[in-house]
């Protein structure tokens, strides 16, 4: 059998690394737009909200919850 469990768990490891490291960024940009207020937009668009969570936290500040 070519799909033993140690290779299917290693894949879903891997599968799920790299959907955390991508989704969890946009998931945070997403949240801080929309808790922005009306009148004190602080993010212009998701990208300029990682942009700046990057200059003003780190990298690793993505990741932070």
């Amino acid at each position: 059998k070519a799909d033993s469990l140690p290779a299917k768990l290693i894949n879903g490891g891997i599968a799920g690394i790299v959907g955390v490291t991508c989704v969890f960024p946009i998931d945070l940009a997403k949240t801080r737009l929309q808790n922005q207020r009306q009148g004190q937009q602080v993010y212009k668009s998701m990208v300029d909200c990682l942009i700046k969570t990057v200059r003003s936290e780190g990298y690793f500040g993505m990741y932070r919850e």
